[in-house]
């Protein structure tokens, strides 16, 4: 049976479109996928020569580059370069669209798709608020189509395998949870205008770096076996303002699933993030970190607790699995997408809405309690 193929429409031409796009170039039996494959049909900017420029790009692959394969193996035969969005949503030979535009534009970027009759996968975060995600999943409903929040992380093999130990039981009940996405990026560096400073652009390191630690809340506590609270709630939240746009400068939270435990996340742009506990859960037999970084984490430890504290784990193990060779690991979740829409699903049992609106609800909490101008922001839902 040949693999189920699936034709990506690509909206906005920045560092991750690319990114994404090679990724649907490489060869899938790198990855060990032989039930699938991808093919870029059309990409769409706000000029035809912005469009062609990106597709040149990838055309110019260097016989070194994981993609070279996809290019060879005419995987962007009959690609159209398109001066508008529109163009792209309206091209019968696209069955899914890509969105990797600012936050702020996700909202209308996702429901233009969907209203003009395709799949969407959106990059995070989802939405701008809660009120706007919850529309979005209305329209899909509606018109049975598939749309699903591009957190990569969720879909790494090492993802995989921290859900085999949790659920293992090995552990034992979460005690407590932290994670942290935090880089030493040094804003005064970049010019206010950069779509990390500008709040009209979703600027700051909440929206940006918050779905990081999130993802880790869901792949640790949320989806934790001993886990019964479907509506975590923030206890209490903090941001520091960055004078010079107004953005946040860094975010923290502090989370409660009922009888269970709390669980505190941080962003930063300020600092730099722990090497070997990016992510920990310590539970009453033994503690999980995932090592930096939080987005693409390749390995994992667990770890005895303290000796006076002894739980049934008494040997530190260290765990590795990596991102297969010539991919970026955005290959991952574009395989996900091509499973679910082949299987005639609209939503991903990985990826669901529910945890979706989990994160985006604590997105809207934090940044309504917070000191910046989006404090007071709301969405596009309903406009």
């Amino acid at each position: 049976m040949p693999p189920y193929s699936l034709r990506w429409g690509i909206i906005a031409t920045g560092s991750i479109s690319s990114e994404f796009a090679r990724d649907l170039l490489v060869d899938p039996a790198t990855r060990g996928v032989s039930d699938i494959s991808h093919n870029i049909s059309a990409v769409g900017s706000r000029s035809v020569a912005s469009a062609q420029k990106f597709i040149n790009s990838l055309s110019s692959a260097s016989p070194s580059e994981g993609w070279k394969w996809g290019v060879e193996n005419g995987k962007l035969e009959g690609i159209r370069a398109c001066g508008s969005y529109k163009e792209v949503y309206d091209d019968p030979n696209v069955d899914v669209i890509y969105v990797s535009t600012p936050p702020s534009a996700h909202h209308q970027n996702v429901r233009d798709a969907l209203l003009a009759g395709k799949h969407v996968l959106c990059e995070k975060p989802f939405t701008f608020d809660l009120e706007e995600l919850d529309e979005l999943i209305a329209i899909a409903k509606d018109k049975n189509l598939f749309l699903m929040e591009a957190v990569w992380t969720r879909f790494h093999p090492l993802a995989a395998e921290v859900a085999k130990v949790i659920n293992s039981g090995k552990l034992g009940k979460p005690q407590r949870f932290s994670a942290d996405f935090s880089m030493d990026w040094k804003p005064d560096n970049e010019p206010a205008s950069h779509r990390m400073l500008d709040p009209a652009l979703g600027g700051g390191s909440l929206l940006d770096m918050g779905p990081y630690p999130s993802v880790w809340a869901m792949l640790l506590v949320q989806q934790n076996p001993h886990n019964r609270d479907q509506d975590p709630q923030v206890l209490f939240s903090h941001q520091t303002l960055y004078e010079r746009t107004q953005i946040d400068l860094n975010s923290r939270w502090l989370v409660q699933w009922k009888d269970l435990c709390q669980g505190l996340l941080l962003s930063d742009l300020s600092a730099f993030g722990q090497r070997e506990a990016t992510a920990v859960l310590q539970c009453e037999e033994g503690d999980l970190l995932s090592h930096y970084p939080p987005y693409k984490a390749e390995t994992f430890s667990i770890i005895p607790r303290p000796d006076r504290f002894a739980g049934s784990i008494t040997q530190k193990t260290t765990h590795h699995h990596p991102i297969a060779q010539g991919n970026n690991g955005l290959s991952y979740e574009a395989d996900e997408v091509a499973r679910c829409l082949r299987d005639g699903k609209i939503e991903s049992e990985k990826m669901p809405w529910a945890e979706s609106r989990i994160v985006q609800g604590w997105f809207d909490v934090v940044r309504k309690q917070g000191p910046t101008p989006l404090a007071n922001v709301k969405g596009t839902a309903g406009q």
